[in-house]
């Protein structure tokens, strides 16, 4: 019974807000005028039995009952009920729903009037009145934050719906595999050397190119391959071939996933503004931006990062930042959704303003970064350490 009133409050804030607040007024209104017209005028009478006390006798007890009256208004009208409503909502919304709605119809002509007085002095303000509340992120990630601290929600959920609102501010650039990392093959490639590549990749599928990677002449998935050679056929990478699938490096990752989702893909490349191919991303890249780490080769992690005995991390260049991040435990780290950077060499170069030589560092919040291997003009080896240490 209880509930269902409280439901059916619920579903006019306005007109119930308007009947608390009648009778709130109407208490404090009682009490202000009951207590200055009959306790103070007692209070007075106590005071002037004291000699000391007669000439202020009238402004004590009006000050002892203003004192009183506010005390208890906010103890018994707005601290106690407050509390008792944040802890226990659902008991005291359905032990006084039944209440409140019986002393709506008492007070349903005052609150109406009321009602309509408001809306006309706003219309006369041109203020408008239907604008909805709009919930910001920072407010979801509150919400998320205060669910996982009473219980309501596992890590793994809260951690899961961070990710689901992270990814719609990040591209696809900053969960794909860089160039650098991706496995392909040449269309003349021998079957021997093509099943070393094999074995290499972690993908389900991989570019088949022309001599060099920009050349790119089409996708071939591992399992027709493996289809051709359990037939006992020549292989063949032509008759394989998969027409490519190109994302511009600045799509919304939201997007690609609803393009996997229309084409029944599972694998895109990535190129830049001038049309270069920039890496690769997948199905897969996505949902572990979304649910964590899904390592499909469980050594990744153990040849990109090493604990040190002293505590610090010695960290692959080639490492995506957001994994580091999970990681290491290091604190949100600016820019990472905007393609600035999208592994842990493109944040030392972000952060020294050029390319490192060995032994460069630097210092970020509280931890000490050192460029400690170069392969070229690219950052191989970062170690991390904890200043504290």
């Amino acid at each position: 019974m209880g509930a269902k009133v409280a439901l059916k409050l619920m579903e006019k804030p306005q007109q119930f807000l308007s009947v608390v607040q009648i009778y709130i007024t109407l208490i404090s209104f009682i009490a202000a005028t009951y207590g200055g017209t009959s306790i103070a005028h007692h209070l007075a009478q106590f005071f002037q039995q004291y000699d000391s006390l007669k000439e202020y006798a009238d402004f004590l007890g009006i000050a002892t009952i203003v004192s009183l009256t506010t005390y208890l208004s906010l103890l018994l009208g707005e601290l106690v009920p407050k509390t008792l409503g944040i802890n226990y909502p659902e008991k005291v919304a359905m032990f006084f729903a039944p209440i409140i709605q019986v002393m709506g119809w008492i007070a349903k002509p005052i609150a109406l009037f009321l009602q309509f007085s408001t809306k006309m002095v706003l219309k006369i303000l041109m203020i408008k009145t239907n604008i909805a509340h709009t919930v910001t992120e920072e407010e979801l990630h509150h919400m998320i934050d205060q669910g996982s601290q009473h219980g309501i929600l596992e890590k793994q959920e809260s951690d899961m719906m961070r990710g689901i609102i992270r990814i719609g501010d990040r591209k696809v650039n900053s969960l794909m595999t860089h160039r650098s990392e991706i496995i392909w093959v040449d269309i003349e490639i021998e079957e021997d050397d093509l099943l070393k590549h094999l074995s290499a990749s972690v993908h389900s599928s991989f570019p088949v190119c022309d001599k060099e990677l920009d050349k790119v002449l089409g996708m071939v998935y591992i399992k027709d391959i493996f289809t051709q050679l359990a037939e006992k056929k020549k292989l063949d990478l032509k008759s394989l071939l998969k027409p490519p699938v190109f994302f511009p490096e600045t799509m919304p990752a939201l997007e690609l996933l609803e393009t996997f989702k229309k084409t029944h893909s599972h694998t895109g490349l990535i190129v830049n503004e001038y049309g270069s191919l920039e890496g690769i991303v997948s199905l897969h890249d996505i949902m572990e931006s979304i649910v964590g780490d899904l390592p499909i080769d469980s050594t990744d992690d153990e040849q990109m990062a090493v604990r040190r005995k002293d505590g610090s991390w010695l960290i692959d260049g080639l490492m995506q930042i957001d994994r580091c991040i999970e990681l290491i435990g290091i604190e949100e780290i600016a820019d990472t959704d905007t393609g600035a950077y999208t592994t842990v060499g493109g944040f030392v170069m972000h952060h020294l303003g050029k390319i490192p030589k060995e032994a460069d560092s630097f210092e970020f919040k509280k931890y000490h970064f050192e460029v400690m291997d170069m392969d070229g003009h690219r950052v191989d080896k970062v170690l991390i350490k904890f200043m504290d240490l």
